[in-house]
């Protein structure tokens, strides 16, 4: 099969450590982007969390 063969070549390790890399940065890519969309307001972070005892 030819599949095999791929892989007994001498390059095919490096191929797929580049590919993989590859396919993580995009990855990367995308996660950094969706990250920047989200946006906390400070304020309604502040007054919606419940008090510890500590506080009162």
């Amino acid at each position: 099969m030819v599949l095999f063969d791929l892989a007994d070549a001498s390059w095919f390790p490096l191929l797929m450590v580049i590919v993989i890399g590859g396919v993580m940065y995009l990855l990367y890519l995308s996660m950094r982007h969706e990250i920047g969309k989200i946006r906390v307001s400070r304020n309604d972070a502040a007054t919606s969390s419940p008090e510890s005892p500590a506080e009162r």
